[in-house]
């Protein structure tokens, strides 16, 4: 059986797949229910071996022939943007699967899920060890935990790592690295009318902010940006404000944007620090790296065959470009990575998110022909 033929027989069982994954809440740091039914999935298949590891991590590692060779890692985060506890409702209608976090990710944990299927179906055994990873903690303050234990388990030993993550007529191959930052701002405040004068924490966060968005980003290398996006704070309209809570981050394509941009905006936080009539207080609440020194001929052999396989299977020539994901972690560190994904679809970090079902068969062959070309043509 080839995987056209098993990606055809098989199809109601994936769509059944995704929709009862995708009902199962999985907001960061608390993605345990998932990985148990993955576990407990991956067990009935026969891979006995699997396991949730400390940062909730659903491992499941097939022995090569060559112990070796280089480890080949493919991942998929579990975790959604979304903080529901109780189950999602997942709607299948008007050619589409529709529900929060459907696609981004819980498709392309499936498309793992039922490539494993097939593996274990077929018997097969690859050259060099496998680790398929359905990892935790991607999405935004998860910090990508999941992969950094991931591939600090493995380090030294990892010859390329694929992620499946969004769609497959967009991926990643540059890392994009990021800084995020609580900032809390407190003074004494006071009333509206008795106290005025006193200082206001509202409108010191407020000069910092305008500080902060004077910072002249055009001459930094490559591409580097920062936002605000998160203000809240004071008591009622008759109060001068005495707390303030900024939630503020920083990108860039290169290592060097992200140390120019920790210059600029340590110098804004020291002017506001020397205040005496205000306490600031700054956290690092998440710290995502940018690319690395990879060997450029095995990333562009990568993504070739990458681009390769899509068309072949889905008719669509991915663009690959920057971005922030699980690969920032191995591209930081020089190992060649990549990210793509199995469907078309929309609304990604809304609840209005959908995948297309007719993209579907075509997107989990080329994640099975990712995953099986790779086992006979070790990079």
């Amino acid at each position: 059986m080839d995987i056209k033929t098993f990606a055809k027989e098989h199809f109601e069982e994936y769509k059944a797949l995704i929709c009862q994954l995708t009902a199962i809440p999985a907001p960061s740091h608390h993605e345990e229910r998932r990985a148990a039914f993955i576990c407990e999935y991956l067990h009935q298949l026969g891979y006995g071996q699997a396991f949730i590891d400390d940062a909730k991590n659903v491992i499941c590692e097939v022995k090569g022939s060559d112990l070796e060779a280089p480890v080949h890692i493919f991942m998929a985060h579990t975790d959604t943007v979304f903080p529901d506890e109780t189950e999602i409702s997942v709607v299948v209608e008007d050619g589409c699967i529709k529900a929060p976090g459907v696609g981004d990710d819980t498709t392309n944990v499936c498309a793992i899920l039922m490539t494993l299927k097939y593996l274990s179906e077929k018997k097969i055994v690859p050259k060099q060890t496998m680790v398929f990873a359905l990892n935790s903690c991607e999405e935004g303050l998860g910090n990508l935990k999941g992969c950094r234990a991931l591939v600090k388990q493995y380090t030294g030993r990892i010859g390329q790592l694929v992620s499946y993550d969004c769609g497959y007529n967009a991926g990643t191959i540059w890392a994009v690295g990021s800084r995020r930052y609580e900032i809390r701002i407190r003074t004494t405040g006071g009333h509206s009318y008795a106290d005025f004068g006193a200082t206001n924490a509202i409108a010191v966060a407020a000069d910092m902010i305008h500080d902060f968005y004077e910072i002249d980003t055009n001459t930094m290398p490559g591409k580097t940006t920062y936002n605000v996006g998160l203000f809240e704070g004071g008591t009622s309209v008759n109060t001068i404000a005495q707390d303030v809570k900024i939630l503020y981050e920083y990108r860039s394509d290169r290592m060097m944007g992200l140390e120019l941009m920790e210059r600029e905006m340590s110098a804004i936080i020291d002017k506001y620090t020397d205040r005496e009539d205000a306490r600031v207080d700054i956290e690092m609440i998440g710290d995502r790296p940018s690319m690395g020194q990879v060997d450029k001929k095995k990333m562009t052999e990568l993504q070739k065959r990458a681009e390769g396989i899509i068309f072949r299977n889905t008719g669509v020539m991915p663009m690959f470009g920057s971005g922030s994901t699980d690969c920032n972690i191995p591209l930081s560190m020089g190992i060649p990575a990549l990210c793509f994904g199995v469907y078309l679809g929309g609304g990604q970090h809304t609840r209005e998110e959908y995948v297309r079902i007719d993209s579907l068969e075509t997107g989990l062959c080329a994640a099975m022909e990712m995953i099986c070309e790779d086992m006979t043509n070790p990079l």
